[in-house]
């Protein structure tokens, strides 16, 4: 099977797992942590629908997820695969 041939059949795009930050707002800073979930599975679906951005990302595991109220940050580590390239027509 020729390269070209193994690109049709089979999705090669890139794809891998990394950290991620999100800033905590102030409204956040008190939420409970079901609450910071929702903000950041929708935080993460706006990127998905977003063309601009270069990733496909999966919502993370729940453990993979770390509320840092002291720097207002959200880390989550994701799974993620590069979102296909527009063909110019």
């Amino acid at each position: 099977m020729t390269e070209e041939e193994y690109a049709r059949e089979y999705d090669v795009r890139e794809e891998g797992r990394s950290m991620f930050d999100w800033p905590l707002t102030k409204e956040g800073a008190h939420m409970g942590a079901g609450e910071l979930l929702d903000e950041l599975i929708e935080a993460i679906q706006r990127l998905n629908r977003t063309p601009e951005f270069p990733l496909t990302l999966l919502v993370p595991d729940f453990g993979d997820v770390i509320v840092d109220r002291r720097t207002r940050t959200i880390h989550a580590l994701c799974m993620w695969k590069r979102k296909p390239q527009k063909e110019d027509d």
